[in-house]
């Protein structure tokens, strides 16, 4: 039985349909039954679990063999680090009384570095808790995920700009496809490994630039990146987040800006899914 936590998020949805696709038992980890109907027609099982539940969780993982562990990102809390501590606690007590035989774990790009990462540190954390389990455990470590533009992409429809708090414009990031992460995750679930292991997935390195241009060619329209200057990101990142998740995200941004927040090798993978692809399937 493969178990899939997150499984209505971007990933977990990916993981657990491409799992599915394949043929093989799945359980999703969903908070109500009702947002576990389309996996249950799919074929699935349900569990209906809070992540942060310990008592929950082990039933959930009842028989279980394969886990996709992720922490869903709540940036509406008042601090998400306080938030990870309680589901990293409910993980670690669940895997602990489960027949679990290995864990694969969403991490980020940066996920190495112990500090200048903002909300990236979340993950860093996730790696300390889980690394040393006495199962083999696998990181999956994605660059900026391509879905981070949706926001804005009714300005580059409507006014042919992309706001970006990427800079310079130029510089390229690594950006993947939910879609791609689901795939090497799911795969990465049904593979023997020893000890423990990291992924390092890139997808496509783009500039904001060449985002929007991507962007452009879907809309059938010129579109291009502007840099939203810094003094402006905490009045517009707090309008959708909690000010001391807000401060985080602008970490993040200056530590990708300055070129602090990378890979830790060079041995990260690429994507299948390239910008223009996921916007036209975005844009629908």
């Amino acid at each position: 039985m493969y178990v899939v936590s997150g499984a209505t998020g971007q990933t977990g949805s990916a993981v657990a349909k491409t799992l599915l696709e394949k043929g093989l038992p799945v359980r999703v980890i969903v908070r109500s039954r009702e947002k576990g109907a389309e996996f249950e027609r799919l074929g699935a099982e349900v569990a209906v679990a809070d992540l942060m539940d310990a008592g929950a969780l082990i039933n959930a993982l009842r028989g279980a063999k394969v886990l996709y562990l992720m922490n869903p990102p709540n940036y509406q809390s008042r601090d998400q680090f306080v938030s990870l501590q309680t589901l990293i606690y409910a993980f670690q007590t669940a895997i602990e009384n489960s027949t679990l035989e290995k864990v694969v774990v969403l991490s980020s790009i940066g996920a190495h570095l112990s500090e200048g990462t903002g909300n990236i540190l979340t993950t860093h954390k996730l790696e300390q808790a889980f690394g040393n389990l006495d199962i083999p455990v696998t990181f999956i470590r994605p660059g900026s995920f391509m879905e981070n533009w949706h926001g804005v992409f009714e300005t580059a429809k409507t006014q042919g700009i992309l706001p970006s708090f990427f800079h310079p414009l130029d510089r390229k990031i690594p950006q993947v496809a939910a879609a791609d992460i689901g795939r090497v995750a799911a795969a990465e679930m049904q593979e023997k490994t020893e000890g423990r292991k990291i992924i390092e997935l890139a997808g496509f390195w783009l500039s904001p630039q060449e985002t929007a241009e991507a962007i452009g060619k879907a809309l059938g329209r010129e579109v291009g990146a502007v840099a939203v200057p810094e003094e402006h990101w905490n009045d517009i990142l707090s309008t959708f987040n909690s000010p001391k998740n807000a401060e985080s995200l602008a970490e993040m941004y200056r530590g990708f800006n300055s070129g602090h927040i990378k890979f830790e090798t060079e041995n990260y993978l690429p994507g299948r899914i390239d910008f223009e692809e996921f916007a036209r399937a975005a844009l629908k």
